[in-house]
């Protein structure tokens, strides 16, 4: 008996299967260029210009745009698309408030539940990232600098805590990026990991507290420094784009209509 044809109707009905690692490597890639400044803070993304760019249609890409709106890289504004959170200096002093609480809770939990030999792991991954920071980048020092807060955080032996302080991470990484590439105190700042691991091996709550509030005290200061410097910049470079543009229009008139 023949096999009856499906028609080009029919076929469109068929629902599709959504492809949840592409969607998921598409939220990784747009996430980093969201962590970098890749786009402009303020601006609006271009939705359009993304899906020629990855080939997907307007569905995942909105799903992995949304994520970035939840974990408070984007905004979304009704009927005006998806913008990049604008740079501000209070949040960002905010986020780190947010980590330095997390983190001391973090703490006070492993004092209590890690296992000797957890802490003893911790030091020898932090000893071999020492033994090599003279070779690395700054990006690799901040990833690994990021990966010993991450790992003590576990030590806590509390997910959800963990998963919180992931998303502070990722929302202050641009300025602990820069704070690297800009100070001098990377090595005393790093060698507060090895002390904080003496303290917590030694079950000392309260100097072990005192150490990493220090500790991240300092990144703040520096990062609340480094986001005002960013603002600054990324107000001079709108400045000189809105004069370049201006000087533009007023040589070509037509580009001026057409750019309306």
């Amino acid at each position: 008996m023949p096999v009856k044809k499906k028609s080009n109707k029919e076929s469109a009905h068929v629902p599709q299967t959504r492809d949840a690692s592409s969607v998921e490597r598409l939220y990784f890639e747009l996430r980093e260029r969201a962590m970098r400044y890749d786009f402009r803070p303020g601006a609006r993304i271009n939705e359009q210009a993304l899906g020629r760019e990855f080939g997907v249609s307007r569905p995942p890409l909105r799903e992995a745009l949304n994520r970035l709106v939840a974990e408070g890289f984007l905004d979304f504004v009704m009927n005006k698309g998806f913008f990049r959170k604008a740079i501000s200096v209070e949040e960002l002093y905010n986020l780190y408030q947010v980590r330095i609480a997390l983190e001391r809770r973090a703490l006070f939990l492993a004092v209590q539940n890690a296992a000797d030999a957890e802490i003893e792991s911790l030091r020898a991954y932090w000893d071999g990232v020492m033994a090599h920071a003279s070779g690395m980048s700054i990006g690799d020092l901040l990833l690994a600098d990021e990966e010993f807060h991450r790992r003590l955080t576990a030590m806590s032996h509390n997910k959800e805590l963990s998963q919180f302080l992931e998303q502070v991470t990722r929302r202050i990484h641009v300025a602990r990026h820069i704070d690297l590439e800009q100070s001098d105190w990377n090595a005393r700042a790093f060698n507060a990991h090895a002390q904080l691991l003496d303290l917590l091996q030694a079950r000392k709550l309260e100097p072990a507290l005192l150490a990493l509030s220090e500790h991240i005290d300092l990144s703040l200061k520096r990062a609340v420094q480094i986001t005002k410097e960013m603002v600054a910049k990324f107000f001079l470079q709108d400045q000189t784009w809105s004069s370049g543009q201006a000087a533009a229009e007023s040589s070509d008139p037509g580009r001026a209509a057409k750019a309306r």
